[in-house]
């Protein structure tokens, strides 16, 4: 759910997590109703069989990889590859967003699927299992939900604990940044298409305009834009319940 307090300074203060906000300026800005509400959307037979697919991710790297844990000097080092277990690192992007007299704070939090640095690379890697992998296929870019989600990650700090302590949380030197979506078959594990982009300027205001509009549509300030996709609607986990369908 979404949560908003005030601050110490009496600013607002948002946190979130990322596959919340992704999920609602990349697919549909009304889930932010529900989501203030606290309504969490059913589970389905899709996305209970997408959770083991990366569940199994994690066991097969488990017993094909060993992995060294890494080093804080090894992760201040830009110029060393490391690369960290599968699921094992946590991100934490934090924002001040200004309208008007106020400044907005925004916590997001979530779990990096993968996370590596190669040649002074910074690489994230999230992993899709669709249902229907046949729709990727003639897509140039993955979806922006998608896209949102793993440029969120590039620009996070990141913990292998999950704390909430800020010392133990860190940053990854480099010289640049690399996402990569990984859409895999669940029945096979094997990827049917990968996408791969630098995070481009273009990139970068295309996140911060979405943060903007997540801050003002959450605090009630602006509404939120019907994306008019009978078929999106359709496929929505809150379709049963939301007035706000086609």
């Amino acid at each position: 759910m979404i949560q908003i307090k005030e601050s110490t300074d009496g600013n607002p203060f948002i946190m979130s997590s990322v596959t919340e906000f992704s999920d609602s300026m990349g697919f549909c800005e009304f889930k932010i109703k529900h989501l203030l509400r606290g309504i969490k959307p059913p589970q389905t037979n899709i996305t209970i069989e997408g959770t083991k697919s990366h569940e199994k991710e994690v066991e097969y790297e488990k017993e094909h990889f060993k992995f060294v844990p890494v080093t804080s000097e090894e992760v201040a080092d830009y110029t060393k590859d490391i690369e960290f277990a599968r699921e094992s690192v946590f991100t934490r992007f934090q924002t001040k967003i200004p309208f008007g007299d106020k400044t907005v704070t925004m916590l997001l939090l979530g779990q990096s699927d993968k996370v590596a640095r190669a040649k002074g690379i910074l690489v994230v890697e999230d992993t899709k299992f669709p249902q229907d992998t046949s729709k990727y296929a003639e897509l140039s870019n993955p979806y922006p939900d998608q896209i949102l989600q793993t440029l969120l990650y590039l620009n996070s700090n990141f913990s292998t604990t999950n704390s909430l302590n800020p010392q133990d949380w860190f940053t990854i030197p480099h010289e640049e940044k690399v996402w990569i979506v990984n859409i895999k078959d669940k029945q096979t594990r094997q990827s049917v298409r990968v996408f791969k982009g630098h995070e481009t300027e273009e990139a970068k205001s295309f996140l911060n305009g979405k943060l903007s509009k997540f801050a003002l549509i959450s605090l009630g300030i602006q509404e939120p834009d019907h994306h008019n996709n009978v078929r999106k609607c359709r496929s929505c986990r809150y379709f049963g319940d939301c007035e706000y369908k086609l």
